[in-house]
């Protein structure tokens, strides 16, 4: 597709590669003639090329280190909780609740302008960036640099491809680190909850010289896990609080469905209603939040070689290992008298279906280790050219190794096999294990091999089938690598009346790998047995060149009325993906100062993201293979679909032919498949924004910002759910293939092309539903972001007062083309990877003692909050209302505002000789009230995740005290 272009992409990314390797090495190697002239820190500045100037158009928010060190903050994930405009405010901080990863990770959303397999924001550390993490994701995870390293975390909530290209569509955060630092800190903590606790310590030492600077840092941090049985709102049985029973049928001593379809539960003497209440809940011994362990390191030289010359480096390393505890697991099977256990509440049955829950026969001990290993080298080096020019050349090379066990879950299939002598949860004996083969897993029941589901006194399953049970071990390891060469010249063009005309050219050559491996069982047996297997290696290079331009106007020593300065900026780049192809996409800003402390600011910009390199995939005929691929049993829920858009279906045995419509998935068996899609292509976007910065003379003190803004996404990568795609024409007819005649497991087997199974097929399937990766979500986002803060010196000391917010005016989406379009503002839910809450704000007041016995002594008190909004997901108790097409519109369940309290006091002890020179003692309180976070009516699927709260609005930790202190010596 791109062959025309073959040679002189080649070219182009060795003579690119080539020159950023010179620079680099030449760099290093004339460090050894170095010159006493004086070392420079490098000033990073998020938005723009330009050295030495703020993004033009834009406006950027930084957390600063004052800010970070007046909390107990101990990741970066944390610290990025006091930013409304990031995703989840109130959330826990801790595990992943938006762009997340089984690995742990858990990437930053700017304006929940994000899913997981199509993140919008751009993370960069020091302005470039790091290698991708992730199991069956592809992300950033900035918790890889240690808290004590960084000097500022920077937001900038506005389109930036065209300047640092993919991703960077809802805006970028940039976690900009120390330039240099001389001596030695300590800090430690310590937290404790209830059933909850933290502790982490860090230390940085560094040194300058005259000719540059080096320093070390290292941070251990430490997060207990929280139970569920340890806070009473998150059982399933929400009816005390206004909301559903959730609880399963699924239960220890199993609960019956006999063929006449009543539902007996132990001891089988009479019937529960088939809809309704339910009876168990397991989830009391999961994890709400997993335990986390995390050492991570940070070094970096730098050396002024003359006065020309600047060279340097840094290496990062960060190890994960993450810890949650799991259910067991329920299985859903027939069970005929060919097991010798089998009883029924029915005189003469031979058949029945049973629901079981295996944590009651197996007792605690499933549970899933997750781990994610980051290293990378980031040598750079600065060369003065003439005049004000300078050269800039850099390279990031490293890698990230993402891991995830899951242990002692019970196997279905070896439960299937012992319940009913097949793996095949139906009992049909006529149906291969795998399909187009004559591969049967199946035994002859007794006493020696079957499973007693009735937990019949005295327990009769043999220790063999107990063990075989969860002889599921379920593995995944994903490797990233990344090698990316930057060069860039910049400097003064010409000079205007206003100031020079700024110049700044680059470019930059990516080239990434990405290693998946995934073992788990495969629908015929044990998995150490039978396992299904994939191993998929991916490669793409990324070339680009940029440009921009910042044009001064009109300056204050011009005094023209009415503009004090016009500032104008144009930035372009393009982008050529070696597997999708590539995008151009341009900027322009404008900033405009009337008068001394009033700015006006403008811009607009397109933007992409890529789509990740395991949505992607290897070529497998029409499929693309990756770590999530599979063919299985269709599971995902009833569709009913009208003959007018499917009239293959009218056909189908069960489908009445008189009708408008049929629902399949339930009684109507068909096929399933997951994955990859090797036809996709960049998502773009659009994005514009309007603003003020308020900076009165006659105010000391006071600083305002608001800003208005706007975003397009058109082409977002999901996975379309039928729910949504039946409302699609174009999209049903893409994700849905039917067989009026029907179709064996062969057939299904050969229209996936070679895609693993990953569960058993039916015997005879009437569809087949792709689940695939699709550029099908399209989202029109705005809203207004406000920060201001006044600090006031008094006689009793400094005042600071801060508040920031965001509000979102309107959050529409569209799934699939041609589709209605309907908004989503105020919800979560509707959207399971990404919420649409429309208020988020924190705002507080800091005292900084400034004498006598105050001095030395701060207090800070912060106020959390999160605006009411309404739950849209599948379980709420007040219907939702849809239009003729499917879509919400109103109903669903309000989910009440969301305050919290934090308090943080400190005192700092004189700057005297004597040991405690330098050292500070604090005492933080977060949750200062200890309040439960507002009811959300839902149940984690399996008795994982979160059960009575919303993951996006709430922390189910509560009030956390930390003991801290912090010494420089």
């Amino acid at each position: 597709m791109f062959g025309d272009n073959r040679q002189s992409s080649s070219r182009s990314r060795r003579l690119l590669a080539g020159a950023s390797i010179a620079v680099v090495a030449v760099c290093a190697a004339g460090s050894a003639f170095a010159q006493q002239a004086p070392a420079t820190d490098t000033i990073v500045i998020t938005g723009t090329s330009i050295r030495g100037a703020a993004p033009v158009g834009a406006t950027v928010v930084s957390v600063g280190q004052d800010a970070i060190e007046k909390t107990a903050d101990q990741t970066v994930q944390q610290i990025l909780q006091n930013v409304p405009a990031i995703s989840g405010m109130q959330s826990a901080g801790q595990g992943g609740f938006t762009s997340a990863d089984g690995a742990g990770v858990d990437a930053p959303v700017i304006h929940g302008l994000g899913a997981s397999a199509s993140n919008q924001t751009l993370i960069l550390v020091d302005g470039h960036r790091v290698p991708y993490t992730g199991l069956n994701h592809t992300l950033i995870d900035p918790n890889i640099i240690p808290p004590i390293a960084l000097q500022r975390v920077e937001v900038l909530a506005d389109g930036a491809s065209s300047i640092y290209g993919s991703d960077a569509v809802a805006g970028v955060v940039n976690f900009i680190t120390r330039p240099s630092f001389d001596g030695l800190k300590i800090e430690g903590q310590a937290g404790f909850g209830d059933q909850y606790h933290t502790y982490s310590f860090g230390a940085l030492a560094g040194k300058k010289w005259d000719s540059g600077s080096a320093w070390i840092a290292y941070n251990y941090d430490f997060r207990s896990d929280l139970e569920a049985g340890n806070r009473s709102f998150t059982g399933l049985n929400h009816t005390a609080q206004g909301g559903s029973d959730l609880a399963s049928y699924n239960c220890g001593a199993a609960t019956i469905k006999t063929s006449g379809g009543a539902y007996y539960p132990a001891p089988y003497a009479s019937t529960v209603p088939a809809t309704g209440a339910g009876m168990c809940d397991y989830t009391g011994r999961t994890d709400l939040l997993p335990q986390e362990a995390r050492h991570s390191m940070m070094g970096r030289i730098t050396e002024t070689v003359n006065d020309r010359l600047t060279v340097g480096g840094d290496v990062v390393y960060s190890n994960l290992q993450e810890v949650t505890r799991n259910v067991r697991g329920t299985v859903t099977s027939t069970i005929t008298t060919a097991n010798p256990y089998f009883q029924s509440p029915i005189a003469g049955a031979t058949s029945e279906t049973v629901y079981w829950d295996a944590d009651a026969l197996l007792g605690p001990g499933a549970h899933t280790n997750a781990s994610d290993e980051t290293f990378y080298v980031h040598p750079n080096a600065v060369y003065k050219l003439i005049g004000d020019w300078q050269a800039t050349a850099a390279a990031t090379i490293g890698q990230t190794t993402s891991g995830q066990q899951v242990i002692g879950a019970v196997n279905p299939y070896v439960a299937n096999l012992a319940l009913n002598g097949t793996t095949n949860g139906s009992g049909s004996l006529t149906t291969p294990s795998i399909p187009g083969t004559n591969v049967f897993s199946t035994q002859t029941l007794s006493t020696a091999n079957a499973l007693d589901p009735f937990l019949t006194t005295g327990n009769p399953t043999p220790a063999s089938v107990l063990k075989s049970l969860t002889d599921s071990l379920q593995t995944r390891t994903t490797r990233h690598d990344i090698q990316d060469f930057t060069l860039k010249v910049d400097g003064s063009v010409f000079h205007l009346p206003a100031g020079d005309v700024k110049l700044a050219v680059g470019g930059e050559f990516t080239h990434y790998t990405e290693h998946l491996s995934v073992a788990q069982p495969s629908g015929v047996g044990p998995a150490s047995i039978g396992e299904s297997s994939i191993d998929v290696s991916l490669a793409r290079t990324v070339e680009a060149g940029y440009g921009e331009v910042l044009v001064p106007v009109v300056s204050p020593d011009m005094n023209i009325p009415g503009a004090r300065r016009i500032d104008l900026s144009v930035s372009g780049r393009y982008d050529h993906y070696s597997d999708v192809g590539g995008t151009s996409n341009p900027k322009v800003g404008a900033n405009w100062e009337p008068m001394s402390g009033v700015k006006l600011h403008a811009g607009y910009a397109t933007s992409f993201t890529a789509p990740s390199l395991n949505s992607v995939g290897t070529p497998l005929g029409q499929w693309g293979l990756t770590g999530e691929s599979g063919l299985t049993n269709y599971s995902l829920g009833a569709i009913t679909i009208p003959y007018s858009v499917v009239p293959a279906l009218a056909q189908v045995p069960g489908c009445v032919a008189t009708a408008a419509s049929c629902t399949i998935g339930t009684s109507i068996a068909g096929a399933e498949i997951t994955g990859g899609n090797r036809y996709l292509v960049p998502q773009t976007g659009k994005s514009w924004s309007v603003g003020a910065d308020f900076t009165p003379d006659q105010v000391r003190g006071l600083r305002v910002s608001v800003n208005y803004w706007h975003n397009e996404i058109a082409g977002a990568v999901t996975s379309p759910a039928p729910s949504v795609a039946v409302n699609s024409p174009a999209l049903i007819n893409q994700v849905l293939t039917v067989f009026p005649a029907g179709a064996n497991a062969a057939q299904i087997q050969a229209l996936g092309a070679g895609l693993p199974q990953t569960g058993a097929l039916p015997p005879t399937s009437y569809f087949l539903y792709s689940y695939q990766q699709r550029n099908v979500l399209n989202l029109w986002v705005e809203g207004i972001d406000f920060d201001a803060s006044y600090r006031l010196n008094t006689a009793a000391g400094r005042f600071t007062m801060q508040t920031a917010g965001t509000y979102e005016t309107q959050f529409k989406q569209q799934i699939g083309n041609g589709t209605p379009i309907y908004s989503v503002l105020n919800t979560t839910g509707a959207n399971t990877t990404f919420p649409s809450i429309q208020f988020q704000m924190r705002s507080g007041v800091t005292w900084d003692g400034t004498d006598g016995w105050a001095q030395g002594v701060s207090a800070s008190l912060f106020w959390s909050h999160t605006g009411a909004y309404k739950n849209w997901s599948g379980t709420t108790v007040t219907p939702i209302v849809r239009n003729a097409t499917g879509q919400p519109i109103s109903g669903g369940d309000t989910v009440a505002a969301n305050d919290t309290f934090d308090l943080h006091v400190q005192y700092e002890f004189p700057n005297k000789s004597g040991w405690t020179s330098g050292t500070q003692l604090y005492v933080d309180v977060q949750n200062l009230f200890d309040k439960a976070p507002p009811f959300y009516n839902n149940g984690g699927a399996g008795g994982a995740g979160a059960s009575g709260y919303d993951t996006f609005g709430g922390n189910p930790i509560g009030r956390v005290v930390s003991i801290g202190a912090r010494k420089d010596f």
